[in-house]
């Protein structure tokens, strides 16, 4: 704690914090549904807290979206960074490109197999299906930007044009192969015989990510020379 940190200071923020995790979890799970009293008991907080730190539950769900919205921004920002740098370069830097892709998507596998973000996917997922303000802001933060740098790069790598609807279709493909490990959790533990996902799971997830996206930019890179 710094000199400039209060004590009181310190427990407000850390109240805010587990009322925010207890709410994106039930949230997740419960949707809009969920209550303030089990938010509030799940986070060991007195239910006024709520009205206190944030106002209303609706508040409090733009808050988790918020804190969703800068820990997704947090994770890719280098990326981004990284992304935004190659497309300065005078030519087009192939092979870095597809390094950033296989990088990028290494960390979302990384990401999306983590017991820790389960409530994260859940809350995102509800707001893909029945979209609030709350989604939009979200998608306009991270979502959205990161999107589009991946549609870039892969646009850049194989020719394509990174404003056609077919070149963006083709980009949220390439992120369903991954989010699939997340959305269809349960099926591939069934079916693989895991009882959860580990460091080992992970990255031989990932490898197969990664051999399916060389076949993709690669098949993409052909058909568009061939065009």
């Amino acid at each position: 704690m710094n000199a400039t940190t209060s004590p009181t200071t310190a427990r407000g923020e850390q109240a805010r914090n587990q009322l925010i995790a207890a709410a994106i979890a039930q949230f997740g799970e419960y949707g809009l549904n969920a209550t303030t009293r089990d938010i509030a008991a799940d986070a060991g907080q007195n239910i006024a807290a709520i009205t206190y730190y944030f106002g209303s539950k609706d508040d409090l769900y733009m808050a988790c979206a918020r804190w969703i919205a800068d820990f997704i921004s947090g994770q890719f920002q280098p990326h981004a960074e990284a992304a935004e740098a190659l497309f300065r370069q005078p030519t087009v830097q192939r092979e870095a490109m597809r390094a950033l892709i296989f990088e990028a998507c290494e960390n979302i596998v990384h990401l999306l197999t983590q017991d820790e973000t389960l409530s994260l996917s859940k809350f995102i997922s509800r707001e893909q299906l029945s979209p609030t303000a709350a989604y939009h802001h979200i998608h306009q933060q991270v979502i959205a930007p990161l999107h589009s740098h991946l549609t870039r790069l892969i646009a850049a790598y194989t020719g394509r044009n990174a404003e056609d609807t077919e070149t963006i279709l083709h980009a949220h493909a390439l992120l369903g192969e991954v989010l699939a490990f997340r959305l269809g959790r349960e099926t591939i533990l069934l079916r693989a015989g895991w009882s959860g996902f580990d460091a080992q799971k992970s990255a031989q997830i990932y490898g197969v990510v990664k051999c399916h996206i060389t076949l993709i930019l690669e098949g993409l890179s052909r058909k568009e020379s061939q065009a």
